[in-house]
C-alpha cells in the first residue's frame, strides 16, 4: 500500500509540469479467468509530458451476461418448417467490472510516424455481479454482490501518428486484480479476474 501512495505522488509531481493536456478512447476484448471473454471500453485522461510522455488516468467499464439452460425437447421439421431446439433458463447473471487506475505510458520512435510504447498502471477496481435462478417463468431469486480490490497492468503497443495532436494505437496488456468480499468471519469470496485485454483506440492531445 506505501508503495502504491508513493508511486502515486510521484506520478502526480511529474504532471505538474506538464502543459498539454491528453484524451485517449480505447476499444477492444478483455480475457479474465473468472469468466468468458467479452467487450471493454476505456477511457483516459491526463498529461502530455512531451513526446515520450504521458500520465494519465483512466476509467474502464467491462459487462458478461451468462445463462445456464436446460435442454427440454427438439421439434423436428414438418413441411418444410425448419427444426428448433425448446430450452428452459435455469439462471442468469451478470457481471460489471470497473477498473479506475492511474497509468504512464513511454514512447519509442521507429518512423517519424510511428512509434512502440510501453505502459503500465495500479489503481482499483469495483466488481458488480447480480444473478437470477429461475424457479418458474414468473417466480425467480435475485442476488447480487459487491467486491473490491487494488489492481495493476503492464502492457504496450505499436501507435501511428494521423497528425501534430492525434494518434492511432493498438496495445496487448495484462490485468492483474482479484476482487473479493466476506462473506463471514471465516469465508471469503474472490472473482479472478487477471487476464489479457486487447484493444486499439486514438489519443489526442489538447
Amino acid at each position: 500500500m506505501k508503495k502504491i501512495i508513493i508511486g502515486l505522488l510521484l506520478l502526480i509531481s511529474i504532471s505538474v509540469y506538464a502543459k498539454t493536456n491528453v484524451g485517449a478512447i480505447k476499444f477492444g476484448f478483455f480475457n479474465p479467468s473468472a469468466t468468458d471473454a467479452g467487450f471493454i471500453v476505456g477511457m483516459e485522461y491526463g498529461k502530455h509530458i512531451d513526446d515520450n510522455l504521458d500520465v494519465c488516468m483512466s476509467f474502464d467499464w467491462f459487462k458478461k451476461d451468462l445463462e445456464d439452460d436446460r435442454y427440454v425437447k427438439k421439434i423436428e421439421s414438418a413441411g418444410g418448417e425448419i427444426d428448433a431446439t425448446i430450452k428452459e433458463k435455469l439462471s442468469e447473471s451478470t457481471i460489471y467490472d470497473f477498473p479506475i487506475m492511474l497509468n504512464l505510458t513511454a514512447k519509442f520512435p521507429i518512423t517519424p510516424k510511428f512509434k512502440w510504447f510501453l505502459n503500465g498502471g495500479f489503481g482499483a477496481e469495483m466488481l458488480y455481479t447480480s444473478y437470477n435462478k429461475f424457479k418458474s417463468s414468473d417466480d425467480y431469486e435475485e442476488e447480487s454482490e459487491f467486491a473490491f480490490d487494488f489492481n495493476w497492468r503492464a502492457g504496450g503497443g505499436v501507435m501511428y501518428n494521423l497528425g501534430q495532436n492525434s494518434e492511432l494505437f493498438g496495445e496487448f496488456t495484462y490485468h492483474y486484480s482479484k476482487p473479493s468480499y466476506e462473506l463471514d468471519d471465516y469465508y471469503e469470496k474472490e472473482f479472478d479476474m487477471c487476464g489479457i485485454l486487447g484493444r486499439c483506440g486514438v489519443r489526442y492531445f489538447f
